[in-house]
């Protein structure tokens, strides 16, 4: 059973220094491994660490070293692909999307998660993303943490 899906925004605060960082940090602790990894999920995050590198946010070296760490999660362990068909995300997105976009304003990523959350049954949804924590807790799943106000 998996009992949570962590949004990128949350996971990439683990393999570079941001605000939220200790907040994220101690979520992902708070979980036993492993964590799932979507598709979606890796390549948001790979994405969001080199789009930190081309707006100078960070240097070359820490930008290799946010990749190795995630490298190094997926090879331990710490980070596992769950067992979905990518197809059936893409059908759960379209309804999620008809349902709910139009009183969350959730973008496209925003409501893949989600779709991907359910698709492998998580229970749980870590997010720090209002749209996209509307857009999950319209869909029933358990939002983490409970409010933004400490982030």
């Amino acid at each position: 059973m998996i009992n949570a899906y962590f949004d990128s925004g949350v996971l990439v605060k683990n393999y570079c220094r941001e605000a939220g960082s200790p907040e994220a940090i101690r979520l992902i602790l708070a979980e036993a491994p492993p964590l799932p990894l979507t598709h979606f999920q890796e390549m948001e995050i790979r994405n969001a660490l080199r789009l930190k590198f081309f707006r100078h946010e960070m240097t070359a070296q820490t930008l290799k070293g946010g990749l190795a760490l995630l490298d190094e999660d997926i090879r331990q362990g710490r980070l596992q692909r769950p067992v979905y068909d990518p197809g059936s995300i893409f059908r759960r997105a379209e309804v999620l999307s008809r349902l709910h976009t139009p009183a969350t304003g959730a973008r496209t990523l925003d409501i893949l998660h989600v779709a991907a959350a359910l698709e492998i049954k998580a229970i749980r949804f870590i997010s720090f993303d209002q749209r996209q924590r509307a857009m999950a807790k319209r869909a029933g799943l358990t939002i983490v943490p409970s409010t933004l106000a400490s982030i």
